[in-house]
């Protein structure tokens, strides 16, 4: 009974003019190319981890428009794996790519993420290159000719002294055939980032929101009756 004495009101104002008040979503928004500083809570590394693994991490500095914080720290932010590359014998260094997908507000509402990891360090032997979000091991990228071949001229002087221009040949033979050998079957660094990495995320396209999940109080808009002289005002009908 109330409910539909409630419509039949609100038919009524608008019927005669009455203004309706209505709260508007307080919302902003955070522009393509703003940073989201997170530390990682999984630890990830191209030794363990697969393409399609998720990962979870959260924001460590506070994010403001125009001097009012929006996102506070401890925004959950997570994502997916999306490509894992071990590091070669001969060539190729280890790498992750990573891909944020989605925040979680402390009100609970889920954002979708649309950023990139550019910037942010691993371990000791890990950083992050900034294309496309790929996270990379430090060590051999390719074969060290130069080394090897060092080697070889090492083994060659060697041998020339103790076995004359002979003994430089088998030296250098062999010398740089073990040196290529270990070449060969050296493992190169794995990339990893431990818990407690701190990253750099840059959004791709705009993020709308509402931080507080609030609503901006109703506004009343002047009616127009008011606003005209009461002399020309419409009469009243007096009964």
């Amino acid at each position: 009974m109330r409910l539909k004495s409630l419509c039949v009101a609100l038919f009524l104002a608008g019927a005669i003019g009455m203004p309706i008040l209505s709260a508007t979503a307080q919302v902003v928004t955070l522009p393509a190319g703003a940073t989201l500083q997170v530390v990682m809570e999984t630890r990830l590394n191209t030794k363990d981890s697969k393409s399609g693994d998720a990962f979870r991490s959260h924001l460590v500095l506070p994010v403001f428009v125009d001097e009012q914080e929006v996102l506070p720290v401890g925004c959950i932010v997570e994502g997916t794996v999306v490509r894992v590359q071990g590091p070669g014998r001969v060539s190729g260094r280890a790498e992750l790519q990573l891909r944020p997908e989605k925040m979680t507000l402390p009100s609970g509402e889920v954002l979708t993420l649309t950023a990139t990891v550019t910037g942010g360090q691993g371990d000791e032997n890990t950083k992050v290159t900034g294309e496309e979000g790929t996270v990379q091991a430090s060590g051999k990228d390719g074969m060290d000719v130069r080394g090897t071949a060092t080697t070889a001229v090492t083994g060659a002087v060697l041998g020339t002294v103790m076995a004359g221009g002979q003994g430089a040949l088998i030296g250098a033979g062999a010398v740089g055939a073990i040196a290529l050998i270990h070449q060969l079957f050296k493992r190169g660094n794995d990339a990893e980032l431990p818990a407690g990495s701190e990253l750099v995320l840059e959004l791709n396209r705009p993020l709308s929101f509402n931080p507080t999940m609030e609503e901006v109080p109703p506004v009343r808009t002047a009616d127009p009756e008011e606003e005209r002289p009461r002399q020309d005002r419409r009469p009243e009908l007096i009964r």
